[in-house]
């Protein structure tokens, strides 16, 4: 299709007059949400706990991969060993891990590693987000 000299400047002024309405309908507004004092004071809860509550990058031991009873057992054993350990079991179905500690740097946890493998041999190091106090 071939378009005659007329049809440029007409198509040119359309979009000059159209561009005006496209920014203008990307200007800011106002959006207000209104909700009940409850959930405010949960979400207020929830803000300050995070603030308690750091993480960083860090590692952790894995002592312990497979079913439910075998990471309570584990849990159990290595809380008697290392009663000062943080200790955290997590649950990806089927299986379930049991890991432990908070090392910032991979050569804290080698350390303890060493100590580890004394009870728990199939034990590693795992990088994963640590809690900091």
């Amino acid at each position: 299709m071939k378009l005659s000299s007329k049809t440029y400047p007409f198509i040119l002024g359309c979009l000059f007059l159209w561009l005006p309405h496209l920014l203008w309908a990307q200007s800011e507004g106002t959006i207000t949400i209104n909700t009940s004092e409850k959930v405010k004071q949960i979400i207020n809860q929830k803000k300050e706990y995070n603030k308690s509550l750091r993480k960083t990058k860090g590692f952790r031991i894995q002592i312990f991969f497979g079913n439910e009873k075998g990471a309570y057992k584990a849990r159990d054993e290595f809380a008697t060993e290392f009663p000062d350990t943080y200790i955290k079991i997590e649950n990806f179905p089927p299986d379930w891990k049991v890991r432990v500690g908070n090392y910032k740097t991979q050569l804290e946890a080698d350390y303890a590693l060493k100590e580890i493998k004394t009870i728990f041999p199939g034990a590693l190091v795992i990088p994963e987000m640590i809690n900091i106090r």
